[in-house]
This record gives C-alpha cells, structure tokens and sequence, in this order.
C-alpha cells in the first residue's frame, strides 16, 4: 500500500486562472518549492511573488523540467517560510 501526500494549495487566488488556488509542488532534485496552476498546468517562477511568472524548468538547480515536480508536503512547505496561515 502507497501512502500519497495530501495537495496543500496556496490561499492566494491564482492569477493565471482565476479559479482556485495554486498547489505546492517542489523539484526531485534540489527539493525547490513553487506552487503550480492546475487548471492550465503552468509553474510560477516564486512561490511568494507569482507575478514573476512561469518557468518550465526547476529555477534553482535548472536541470529538472516542471512536469517532473512532486507534491510539497507540509515539512517543505514551512522550510521555505510559510505558515498554516498560508495555506490549506
């Protein structure tokens, strides 16, 4: 039996879309965490400034393409400075 990490979504509105909020998402490699619009599949930049924009591969180690990143568990999430305020 495989256990899965729960998605953990960003409480800002996502502006890509406008519907919902961005999920947690981070690299296998280097373990960056950013937040990922599920509705058209695209992976901001910064996770605290999205109006940065989006990226296809990972920004920090610039050798994992975005499609390959995993779900952030809560433990990554505090790491890179958020807090339960957060998100949900």
């Amino acid at each position: 039996m495989q256990i899965k990490n729960p998605t953990w979504y960003l409480k800002t509105p996502c502006p890509c879309c406008g519907q919902g909020s961005p999920s947690f998402c981070m690299c296998p490699t280097c373990g960056y965490l950013t937040v990922i619009c599920e509705e058209m599949g695209d992976t901001f930049i910064n996770p605290k400034n999205l109006e940065l924009g989006f990226t296809e591969i990972c920004p920090n180690c610039k050798q994992t393409k975005t499609v390959e990143f995993v779900l952030a568990d809560t433990d990554n999430i505090l790491k890179a400075g958020f807090t339960k305020d957060d998100y949900e």
